[in-house]
């Protein structure tokens, strides 16, 4: 990215944050292990959630605004109504299972689940899950931490570091060429509104794929292309301003 993110920096809680990405054993074991429900994957060991999320903050728990009882408190201190699940959405769990692989995913019947079936079935939820899971990656790739961003309106939400050290930078909306109804000016006018009110931008992901492409590995992925744009509505206000604070500062240096 060609452009300097606005970072606005946020005060949370003091709970250790690990290094990224997660490590592959826990406990004896070599992968967490998640039950899919045809929309959500659920975390529910407290070990297992704490390591997730204070490992990428993956996740979100089941009942609390974003971040589990279980990171603020010790497991065996947790009582039967404070117990939650950690829910991780289809793309960040298909990224974990079948890219980073430290995550498995089985069904109700505790049978794991191909990436294959899995595939098959977010699809039924989400028609351009194959574009979803690229923008993710292509948005990993670049260093951030991805986040859902239906509640401005938008596919995710991007994070420097973590939502721990800032706020959003990006609200992204993933776009499917073929597919552009949310491009329309009314809409960009709306998310850009949406976006300033918390000092957000929004960002442009146009995922296109090859003719006659299908899916026969996960690393397929990489065949679909990226192309980001940001979209910024300007204001003549703050330009002018700044190009005023620019001017008397060189006069100064020119004094001094």
């Amino acid at each position: 990215m060609f452009f300097v993110p606005h970072l606005k920096n946020k005060r949370g809680g003091t709970y250790d944050v690990l290094p990224f990405p997660p490590p592959c054993t826990n406990e004896g074991h070599d992968a967490y292990n998640g039950i899919f429900t045809g929309i959500s994957v659920e975390i529910c060991n407290a070990n297992d959630i704490r390591a997730l999320y204070t490992n990428g903050f993956y996740g979100k728990g089941s009942q609390s605004r974003s971040v589990p009882n279980v990171v603020y408190k010790n497991p065996s201190e947790i009582d039967l109504e404070e117990r939650e699940t950690l829910s991780l959405g289809s793309e960040e769990s298909f990224f974990l299972a079948y890219y980073l692989r430290v995550l498995k995913i089985f069904d109700f019947d505790a049978k794991e689940i191909t990436w294959e079936d899995f595939m098959k079935s977010a699809l039924k939820v989400n028609g351009n899950f194959v574009e979803s899971v690229a923008a993710y990656v292509y948005l990993k790739s670049k260093g951030w931490v991805v986040k859902s961003g239906l509640k401005f309106a938008g596919n995710y939400l991007i994070y420097s570091k973590g939502p721990r050290f800032f706020h959003a930078s990006f609200v992204v909306i993933v776009n499917i060429p073929s597919n552009t109804q949310h491009l329309e000016p009314k809409k960009i006018k709306g998310l850009q509104r949406i976006a300033e009110t918390s000092d957000k931008d929004v960002l442009l992901l146009d995922i296109t794929k090859p003719k006659n492409f299908k899916m026969q590995t996960p690393q397929d992925i990489a065949m679909l292309n990226v192309t980001e744009s940001i979209i910024k509505r300007f204001n003549y206000t703050s330009y002018v301003q700044t190009q005023r604070n620019s001017i008397s500062k060189m006069l100064k240096s020119k004094k001094n």
